[in-house]
C-alpha cells in the first residue's frame, strides 16, 4: 500500500495479516521488536494501513497490532 499523507510525504507498506469477519476487516500487524517504541509510530502505521483497506474495500475495518 502507498498513500499520500497530508504533509504531502508517502507512506508505503504492507499489511501483514487481513481477514473479514463479522462485517469488518480485521487488520493484524505483527512487531518483534524487544521493546515496542511509546512514540506512537507503531499506531500511526496500523491507522494507516486500517485507512487504505477501508477505501480500498468501501467496508469497515479496525487493527489490532500484536507484540511477538
Amino acid at each position: 500500500m502507498a498513500e499520500q499523507r497530508s504533509d504531502g510525504s508517502i507512506a508505503e507498506g504492507v499489511i501483514d495479516l487481513a481477514y473479514r469477519t463479522e462485517g469488518e476487516w480485521l487488520v493484524l500487524d505483527f512487531k518483534t521488536d524487544e521493546v515496542v517504541p511509546t512514540n506512537g509510530q507503531y499506531a500511526e502505521q496500523l491507522r494507516l494501513y486500517v485507512e487504505a483497506l477501508q477505501r480500498a474495500t468501501g467496508e469497515p475495518a479496525r487493527g489490532v497490532l500484536l507484540q511477538v
